[in-house]
């Protein structure tokens, strides 16, 4: 009960909150999640504390930035987060049906540059369970032309596709596995 207290009371009266990124996904404790690219720095070390030690937390790499980015966040606030290596078109060191939720990290719109991106969400739904879900995060107001990733996670199989918010210049866009 003082603990409760203690939280209560602290300067700002309230517990930190988590960042709206990490917020949105919904990710639990004990959940298997996989983050496509990694820039955003609070919504990896956001995503990797929240599934502890019980979960299981993978970031697919586009390049050695990333990766080492990846790593140094998992150091950082004490998470194991194990990188893979993954380029356009060559098949994913990924297991089938092994992740609970994907999170596409599109804050610093990489997908842009990407020669083939609805490969990269095809194979984030061969690696989703049935019921999994996936999220991207994008700016609202892009620099390039804008993605339009509802059509592009329904071409890659998500049913149903919709926008779950714009908030803070962000837009979060989710999808599911059905089967």
């Amino acid at each position: 009960m003082m603990f409760l207290l203690r939280m209560l009371m602290r300067k700002g009266g309230a517990a930190s909150m988590d960042p709206l990124q990490v917020s949105m996904t919904g990710v639990r404790m004990g959940e298997r999640f996989l983050q496509i690219g990694c820039t955003d720095r609070a919504l990896l070390a956001g995503l990797a504390s929240k599934v502890g030690l019980s979960g299981t937390a993978v970031v697919a790499a586009f390049d050695a930035n990333e990766a080492r980015l990846a790593e140094s966040i998992g150091r950082k606030v004490g998470a194991l987060i194990e990188v893979k290596d993954i380029q356009e078109g060559r098949a994913w060191p990924i297991d089938d049906e092994a992740f609970d939720m994907v999170v596409v990290d599109d804050t610093a719109e990489g997908f842009v540059d990407l020669d083939h991106p609805i490969d990269v969400l095809r194979n984030s739904l061969r690696a989703l369970r049935p019921g999994g879900r996936i999220e991207v995060v994008t700016p609202v107001k892009n620099a390039h032309p804008p993605i339009d990733f509802q059509k592009l996670l329904t071409e890659a199989g998500f049913k149903p596709v919709r926008i779950l918010a714009e908030s803070n210049g962000l837009r979060f866009v989710e999808g599911l596995r059905t089967a």
